[in-house]
């Protein structure tokens, strides 16, 4: 009888249990369901919006949108680690902030012929067209320390970066060089730039003069009041000295459009490729040989070559002067 009494006990505590838990879940529901109406009421602002945005830029997300564009740094390049060490990492942090997707290439020139930036930049642009839709021809020794000069996809046309206004040294209004941006197809439209330059200088006021035959209307920045000190300028002088000389007939070829030249017929052959990384800072080197047809611009050789030049010349004439003497035995 105890033994039937106990179980009984049993039973009716446990139901009294389960009754209290199910009383219980369906209050702390009408409980939660009451406190989601007054949350979500519609007659009640929701700034949840605003708060995840808040959080977004806290975490620095918004400027890890995906870009729509791509650019190439084209950097024509011999004998300057110094100044490269101090370029690379300046550059890619400056295009970071502005959220810019690049790629960052170095053409290094191997062979013993003079330098030829535009030659260079030619083989850059053949080699990496494929990742990018624009360009930055751009110097190693020239740095952007204003923060609102925009490294932005040129939709309208070519853009000069280095303005005259904007630049540290060379201020005539036709000058482009130092940085310009251009559209890839607008690169390849103008057949990229003359080859014809060896040494220093004058190739980027060949190049203006391509873009305004083309038509293509170059822009500028405005709106700086950061004047001359807009970039900073590395380039030592005293340790390497500009190569502006100008030999044989160099002046007057080079004093007027080339329309034979360009990417469709630069010669060079690619000795090796190498990624590094500078600080953070990745980057592609292209070791890069130029060819260089000597009987049409023999300007491409050194000093020391000349001699060996003017007796090539010699020789010819002398072989064609054979050719032109009459047969005596005929």
């Amino acid at each position: 009888m105890a033994i039937k009494f106990a179980r009984l006990l049993n039973r009716v505590l446990y139901g009294g249990l389960l009754c209290t838990f199910v009383v219980a879940s369906f209050w702390g529901i009408s409980l939660v369901t009451q406190d989601n109406s007054i949350l979500f009421s519609p007659t009640t602002p929701c700034k949840c919006d605003h708060q995840l945005n808040q959080l977004i830029n806290i975490a620095g997300h918004e400027g890890n949108k995906k870009p729509n564009h791509s650019m190439c740094i084209l950097v024509p390049y011999r004998d300057r680690f110094e100044e490269l060490l101090e370029f690379a990492p300046h550059i890619n942090t400056f295009l970071m902030k502005q959220n810019i997707a690049h790629k960052i290439v170095v053409i290094n020139q191997l062979d013993k012929f003079r330098f030829n930036r535009a030659s260079l930049i030619n083989v850059g642009f053949l080699e990496s067209r494929h990742d990018c839709d624009y360009i930055a021809m751009h110097d190693v020794d020239l740095l952007p320390v204003n923060e609102d000069l925009r490294y932005d996809f040129p939709k309208a046309g070519p853009h000069h970066l280095a303005a005259p206004h904007l630049h540290p040294l060379y201020h005539y209004e036709t000058f482009v060089g130092g940085i310009l941006l251009l559209q890839s197809v607008h690169f390849e439209k103008l057949n990229g730039l003359s080859n014809k330059y060896w040494g220093w200088g004058r190739e980027d006021d060949e190049f203006f003069v391509r873009m305004k035959k083309a038509g293509l209307k170059l822009s500028r920045p405005g709106n700086l009041s950061s004047g001359y000190r807009t970039f900073k300028h590395i380039h030592d002088r005293k340790k390497r000295r500009r190569d502006h000389d100008k030999f044989f007939d160099q002046g007057e070829k080079t004093r007027r459009l080339d329309k034979q030249t360009g990417i469709s017929n630069v010669r060079y052959t690619v000795a090796s490729k190498q990624h590094l990384t500078v600080d953070g800072a990745p980057l592609t080197i292209i070791n890069t040989y130029l060819e260089c047809n000597v009987d049409f611009t023999p300007w491409c050789l050194q000093t020391e070559d000349h001699e060996w030049y003017r007796a090539r010349v010699k020789e010819k004439s002398k072989k064609q002067q054979a050719v032109k003497l009459p047969n005596k035995h005929l």
